[in-house]
């Protein structure tokens, strides 16, 4: 006897956000499946907390900075995430399909903080993803393991520029800047 996987359900996008509005925790939704979010450790809830106090220190005029509980949908995908921290810089736009308000469908800015569990999940598939995003100028990778920011920037031609920065300051868009000293001192191990 041929072993065969288990058949998914689908879900569909309604079906999704109102599994999410009624559930304590977060999930993503990709191509039909309620996928949920793993709990980050103190040194990832560390780093997203400063730098989302970067973010909204450095907000340049007409520009919002939210933390992980912003729901971000990109619509030429239907793929639902909780970036670690988003700026939007203009009008929000909201996701006409979420009756709620609650999901944004035009980041300017994406943080991601690095774990060894999505990792591999935020420089692939994710990122492939937020690429097809029109508003998207940066996308930023914090890691946890070393002092390192990469960041990805839409240059006018739509092409990405890439920087990886392990010393000093990153430079963003909307404003900020990252201190890579100020985020990595004292952190929790």
């Amino acid at each position: 006897m041929v072993a065969r996987p288990r058949p998914r359900h689908h879900y569909t996008y309604a079906e999704y956000l109102a599994f999410e509005r009624d559930s304590p925790t977060k999930h993503e939704f990709c191509d039909g499946e309620i996928l949920a979010m793993a709990g980050g450790s103190l040194r990832h809830s560390a780093l997203a907390s400063r730098v989302s106090a970067a973010l909204e220190a450095g907000r340049g005029p007409g520009c919002v900075a939210f933390q992980s509980d912003l729901r971000v949908r990109v619509l030429a995908t239907g793929r639902t995430t909780y970036p670690d921290a988003t700026v939007v810089c203009g009008p929000i736009e909201r996701d006409p399909a979420d009756g709620s308000g609650e999901t944004i469908t035009n980041p300017t800015l994406l943080v991601e903080v690095l774990s060894p569990s999505t990792e591999e999940y935020d420089r692939g598939e994710k990122w492939t993803d937020y690429q097809l995003v029109p508003s998207l100028r940066e996308y930023v990778l914090v890691s946890q393991r070393e002092a390192r920011v990469e960041r990805y920037r839409r240059l006018p031609s739509g092409s990405w520029e890439y920087a990886d920065v392990t010393q000093g300051t990153v430079e963003l868009s909307t404003g900020a800047v990252l201190d890579l000293a100020k985020l990595y001192d004292a952190l929790p191990e």
